[in-house]
């Protein structure tokens, strides 16, 4: 398990105690990215992003919510669901996505790339992400 510092713990339990849903990890940047456990994504989002609208105007950051899976190939996907195809040779995985889809996946000046990456390596057994 993750050591957090005292900032981080005290914005995971706001989230958690907003949303009910549990988090596994946080990257925080701009955008706060919570990474909730398996199930609890659609918790965490609520009906019609109510949870989710509600934890950013509470904790004052833009919020993305992504899905744990002991799976790769899955953690992957819920991570980058515009993915058209997912390819894991040993510790990379290589992630295909279409041209329209490249801007949002990778973020201004590579933010969102950066937090995904975070997210992937501290919470799996890969170390490397190539998005084409």
């Amino acid at each position: 398990m993750r050591e957090f510092d005292t900032e981080t713990m005290q914005l995971i339990a706001a989230f958690e105690q907003l949303t009910g849903a549990g988090v596994r990890d946080v990257v925080r940047s701009d955008v706060l990215h919570f990474l909730v456990n398996p199930g609890k994504a659609a918790l965490a989002i609520g009906k019609g992003g109510s949870a989710v609208q509600n934890a950013e105007r509470v904790l004052q950051r833009p919020i993305r919510v992504y899905e744990w899976a002991e799976q790769p190939e899955h953690f992957v996907r819920n991570l980058i669901p515009s993915a058209k195809s997912v390819k894991i040779d040993g510790e990379k995985v290589t992630v295909t996505i279409e041209s329209k889809d490249r801007g949002a996946v990778i973020g201004k000046g590579g933010a969102n790339i950066t937090a995904l990456r975070e997210l992937l390596t501290r919470n799996s057994q890969l170390k490397e992400l190539k998005v084409v």
